[in-house]
């Protein structure tokens, strides 16, 4: 047996990687389709009565922030919109995704562009930026940028809070547009609607659903 998986260790390494691509696939779909699942109406009418204490501090809760930016309306000229990361825990996180509605009447999503904030690397060569998952032509048409990481080597590539630093914790850039219907005075919010970096371990994982990942929302205001 030891013999037969000493011969067959890239196969082994191959199967493994995949049986563990699969359980951080379905840890997202979980968080994903709990965060949609309707309330039970007791529920409901336990979270409309008012709190017996005050609510308990985030004690330093990772927090996904939107940037805000003043954006002057001449030119037409590109700009982009950071996305930090204040923290994360102590697991590994080889899947992200989040979700961020804009007002796509008068902005347009033109991309994403590299943070600076790295995730592990399975070579000697250096550190590595996470590759993101996106669509311009889809995230126009809806109002609604839906990103998202997965490390395809099931792990090597994650994220960890050993990489992150205060002046190194931008995860990614938006980069947009103001369309002609832009006016000067306006603002336009950048809202997220949805955020999460998933751990192997489900009850590990950051999720805005769960509670254990505060977002902040940017706005975009037009100048002359």
């Amino acid at each position: 047996m030891f013999e037969w998986l000493k011969k067959n260790k890239k196969l082994c390494l191959i199967v493994g990687g995949t049986i563990l691509f699969c359980a951080i696939l379905l840890c997202l779909v979980f968080i994903k389709c709990d965060a949609d699942y309707p309330k039970d109406p007791d529920d409901e009418q336990k979270d409309d009565l008012p709190p017996d204490d005050d609510p308990p501090a985030d004690n330093g809760k990772p927090t996904l922030t939107v940037s805000s930016k003043d954006v002057s309306i001449s030119g037409n000229d590109t700009f982009t919109i950071d996305v930090l990361i204040s923290s994360l825990g102590d697991a590994d996180y080889p899947a992200a995704s989040m979700n961020i509605k804009f007002d796509s009447s008068r902005l347009e999503f033109l991309g994403i562009s590299e943070g600076n904030v790295f995730v592990k690397s399975d070579t000697e060569i250096g550190q590595k930026l996470p590759e993101w998952s996106y669509n311009v032509a889809s995230s126009n048409s809806s109002g609604s940028i839906n990103v998202m990481y997965l490390d395809m080597t099931g792990g090597n590539n994650a994220f960890t809070k050993e990489l992150l630093a205060d002046s190194y914790n931008v995860v990614l850039r938006l980069t947009f547009r103001s369309r002609g219907s832009a006016r000067v005075g306006d603002t336009y919010d950048l809202t997220v609607t949805d955020a999460v970096f998933a751990a192997s371990d489900e009850t590990q994982s950051l999720a805005m659903t769960k509670d254990t990942l505060k977002t902040e929302n940017g706005k975009i205001k037009i100048t002359e």
